[in-house]
């Protein structure tokens, strides 16, 4: 069979799409309508009159995309490594690619862009409506656009690459643990990710404290960017970024593919 023939690869993404819409259907619409069932939670407890930022909102919209991406992979693909309901997955007349690729698909750009359509949608029906909780569009905010947590502030085309990057990579992450763990895979996921952030912080902190402490590494690095201009550092995070965000999505598919492609059943 080849690796990648676009008519099959068409049935793969036709049957994802009904198997998505009936595992993974109510919870996207149950996650793209957060916004409304906060604000009508305020106005339940007597605090709807908190006018929230577009900037806040927006963050929040941003959750709510990750989160539709990082659940998509366990809630359409949950049983793909299962002894027995997985043979679904793996009888399926396609090639792996082709399987994979479909994965892909409905788990980085589907889920979250149907969310992200959906949650806007519900925001800026909350703020035309006469007695919505916001006076202001989620685009009449400058700071729309900004990154994520820690990372500097980037606007427009910049600032949501960066985000989706940070999205996908994410996603990845629960991507390949899907293929690893059996039963509660969000569950272990994260209990890993807190395991292993923890040893990491075991294992660097006193690095960087003996670091700080045989020499100023902070004042050689400044060195190295003395006379370069602020349009230098904006370029250099936003590349960095980027570039690191899309090394480890790839590894992560990498892994999940190769994962896919040993699993038996």
């Amino acid at each position: 069979m080849k690796t990648f023939e676009f008519n099959r690869f068409k049935k793969v993404v036709v049957r994802d799409f009904h198997t998505a819409y009936n595992l993974y259907g109510l919870s996207l619409l149950i996650i793209m309508l957060v916004p409304a069932m906060l604000w009508m939670l305020e106005v339940a407890i007597g605090m709807g009159d908190d006018d929230s930022s577009p900037y806040v909102r927006m963050n929040l919209i941003k959750f709510l995309v990750s989160l539709a991406a990082v659940i998509a992979p366990l809630k359409i693909y949950g049983s793909c490594n299962l002894q027995g309901k997985g043979n679904y997955f793996a009888m399926l007349p396609a090639s792996l690619g082709e399987k994979f690729w479909s994965m892909l698909l409905y788990s980085f750009v589907v889920s979250p862009m149907v969310v992200f359509v959906g949650s806007c949608a519900v925001d800026t029906l909350l703020t035309i409506l006469p007695f919505g909780p916001y006076k202001d569009f989620l685009w009449s905010d400058d700071l729309l656009f900004t990154s994520s947590f820690g990372s500097p502030t980037f606007f427009g085309f910049r600032g949501v690459v960066l985000i989706y990057a940070g999205v996908i990579s994410t996603a990845s992450i629960f991507l390949f643990t899907n293929t690893i763990f059996k039963k509660n895979k969000f569950i272990k996921t994260i209990l890993w990710l807190l395991l292993i952030g923890f040893v990491a912080m075991v294992v660097i902190s006193p690095i960087m404290i003996h670091l700080d402490w045989d020499f100023d590494w902070v004042e050689r690095f400044a060195k190295w960017f003395e006379g370069k201009d602020e349009s230098f550092f904006i370029n250099l995070m936003f590349w960095s970024n980027l570039c690191f965000e899309l090394l480890f999505t790839a590894v992560m598919c990498f892994f999940t593919y190769r994962r896919l492609k040993k699993m038996q059943y």
